[in-house]
């Protein structure tokens, strides 16, 4: 895990860097893309490192004739993902490539989307890097993800069909991608008791076993293709069980669900994007407490979408403080609690991804995959 410290603790020291000194836009404009080309990088020329490297590879490697790729989109491989990877296989023919390719565009994306809702990047860096690591490997969704993030500029400028347009376009690289829809309607004030109401709800209703059976319902309703990604999302392993559910990341969800909510009125008059930030925070929280206890898989997959914006939010909070050096203690603590997390994050598989290996480093070391 030394590899992944040491990059959190490089990311905070360049967070020190920005919250203590006078930065031109020159020298910070260094420092972002000096952080962008480590990232990618280190994610882009991983090897063996990483979840689903095994189905992702094989399917690379098979993925020679556009009728495997047709074939594939009917049992888990989405078609958009699959031509991409049809067209890197014929121009490149190396699953490295790929990875780096991949690694090129989502941290463009994400870079991109930091700097615009975020007033501290580094802040949101730090921790985005920290509770995302456990994901890594998992291209298809994580494409469709950035492509939901480059959609987020049609909500506030209410272009409905261009924004459903991008959802559709993601889907096509992770079904998953339609939840992103309801972001559609996050960009207005919702009463706080409304909000504890609702929370309170899906805490009820998520104990009960109804969320299973709407979800089994839904997929038998649109064919038998939805019918097994049902099955499929519900059998998660027991490891992935236990860290979803786990006491500290229960914790983590209401603290910052506390201070996102008290500073809420503060910073919704400040940052036009805030209420949006917010409001798809508390509904992946709602996902987490429907679905928790019967589709620890649908929540992992489906909450991405929204816990995404946890990194967003924790850096408008330091907005609430006026002191280079208030905001630079806040910032320690951000780093202790990211380091903790970034543990939990690859807690399920810790064997994916300790030790780092990449195509020029720990080259002989012997992962087992299985």
């Amino acid at each position: 895990m030394e590899i992944y410290i040491i990059t959190v603790l490089f990311i905070f020291i360049l967070g020190f860097f920005d919250l203590m000194l006078e930065l031109t836009t020159l020298q910070k404009k260094r420092l972002v893309f000096f952080l962008y080309f480590l990232l990618v990088v280190q994610i882009g020329l991983r090897w063996e490192t990483g979840t689903d490297w095994n189905p992702y590879l094989e399917n690379f490697e098979g993925s020679d004739d556009y009728n495997i790729i047709i074939l594939n989109s009917l049992t888990g491989f989405e078609i958009g993902y699959g031509t991409l990877i049809f067209l890197m296989k014929k121009l490149f023919n190396s699953y490295s490539v790929f990875l780096f390719f991949h690694a090129v565009i989502f941290y463009l994306v994400i870079f991109r989307t930091a700097k615009k809702y975020s007033p501290f990047f580094f802040v949101s860096i730090i921790f985005f890097y920290a509770t995302t690591l456990g994901v890594v490997g998992s291209n298809r969704q994580l494409l469709a993800i950035i492509i939901c993030l480059l959609g987020m500029d049609f909500i506030f400028e209410k272009k409905p069909i261009k924004f459903l347009g991008v959802i559709f376009l993601a889907s096509l690289f992770h079904t998953t991608a339609f939840l992103f829809a309801v972001y559609y309607f996050f960009n207005r004030n919702f009463k706080s008791a409304t909000i504890v109401l609702v929370l309170v709800l899906s805490f009820i209703i998520g104990k009960t076993g109804l969320p299973f059976l709407l979800f089994s319902k839904f997929g038998g309703i649109f064919g038998e293709l939805a019918s097994s990604k049902t099955v499929a999302y519900s059998e998660g392993s027991d490891s992935a069980l236990q860290n979803s559910l786990g006491i500290v990341g229960l914790l983590k969800r209401l603290v910052f669900i506390a201070i996102f909510t008290y500073n809420y009125s503060f910073l919704s008059k400040r940052l036009y994007y805030y209420k949006v930030l917010y409001n798809g925070y508390i509904f992946g929280m709602v996902l987490y407490f429907l679905f928790a206890s019967s589709l620890l898989i649908l929540v992992n997959r489906g909450s991405l979408y929204f816990n995404i914006m946890e990194s967003f939010l924790l850096s408008c909070q330091f907005l609430v403080f006026y002191k280079r050096f208030d905001r630079v203690c806040l910032f320690f603590v951000l780093l202790l609690i990211s380091i903790v997390f970034l543990f939990q994050s690859v807690s399920a598989y810790p064997d994916l991804f300790d030790p780092y290996k990449s195509i020029f480093y720990n080259i002989d070391y012997k992962r087992d995959m299985h």
